[in-house]
């Protein structure tokens, strides 16, 4: 019956010699006399803290900024709004991330030996933890103030480049990209005592897992962007420089240069990556583009759009 995985329970958790015996209790019947008891209540819902309101309320207005922009609408009120209130906070949180000198006190460096104290898996900053992005227009806006733009004489290239890997990967032109799916193109140079140590002329990479390095850590928004494609791009050709045993990052002497072209608009732990990449390679610059994903997605997906029907076959239906 149903009750006898009970009666097995009982019978292996008493002593023996002791007899028991299972009552059958009826069924209640529910009547006016006797109404049912009341359905349990909903769950309350949290109440959000000031802090994630205020994240929550950035999110929106980056929402709002990228349609406006790509409508051609952005201006005015909101502009300055969103300048005010999510750019100019953030700008300055970046810019201490191009040196060592300024982001010396995470790692809490001693001067004297130049041995790292504190090694954190990630950029612990709350500025840039409240937003995902700073949006198209304002993180072009942010890598010009940080002397990383790039005029973009090579982009039909790195165009070309990214969108290829793309489609021979099928990724699907979905309005909004898982970032597994996305690639990032580079190029690089690395040279010491005027010889060329490693020449990258193409290379398209994507959401992996590089050779970390400490100078260069991820940014934590909602979930783990260290894989991210811009991200990998860099750690990828840091593991051809020469790197110090105590400093960890590239060795004093050794130049370079960088480009960097992201399919999507880069997030802001792509984006501190970028800035943080100077740290790691004082000898190097870096130059960066990119376009939406709306853009991207046009030119990926070999399935033909939906057929029109005929006037006959609507009237056949």
């Amino acid at each position: 019956s149903a009750l006898e995985p009970f009666a097995f329970l009982l019978r292996t958790s008493v002593s023996p010699g002791v007899r028991l015996r299972l009552l059958h209790t009826p069924r209640q019947a529910w009547n006016d006399d006797s109404p049912p008891p009341p359905p349990p209540r909903p769950p309350r819902e949290r109440k959000m803290t000031d802090v994630e309101k205020q994240a929550d309320a950035i999110v929106h207005a980056v929402v709002a900024v990228e349609l406006l922009h790509w409508h051609g609408k952005l201006g005015g009120t909101l502009e300055n709004a969103f300048r005010k209130c999510v750019y100019s906070p953030a700008l300055p949180r970046l810019q201490r991330l191009t040196n060592r000198k300024d982001s010396a006190d995470d790692f809490k460096i001693d001067m004297k030996t130049g041995r790292k104290l504190s090694r954190p898996s990630r950029v612990h900053d709350a500025a840039l933890e409240k937003q995902f992005t700073l949006g198209y227009a304002f993180t072009d806006v942010a890598l010009k103030a940080l002397c990383r733009s790039d005029n973009g004489i090579w982009l039909p290239l790195a165009r070309y480049q990214a969108r290829k890997e793309l489609n021979l990967a099928d990724v699907e032109p979905e309005e909004d990209p898982q970032a597994k799916d996305l690639v990032a193109f580079s190029q690089g140079v690395i040279r010491s005592g005027g010889k060329e140590l490693v020449q990258v002329s193409t290379r398209s990479v994507g959401h992996g897992d590089a050779k970390q390095n400490i100078w260069i850590l991820p940014v934590f928004v909602d979930h783990d962007r260290s894989s991210h494609a811009e991200r990998q791009a860099l750690l990828v050709l840091l593991e051809a420089a020469p790197i110090d045993s105590v400093s960890e990052g590239v060795k004093d002497g050794v130049t370079g240069q960088m480009r960097v072209y992201a399919s999507h608009t880069p997030c802001i732990s792509c984006l501190s990556s970028m800035c943080q990449f100077t740290r790691c390679f004082e000898g190097a610059d870096i130059q960066v583009t990119y376009d939406t994903w709306k853009e991207t997605r046009r030119w990926i997906g070999l399935d033909p759009p939906d057929e029109i029907p005929s006037e006959d076959e609507e009237e056949e239906k």
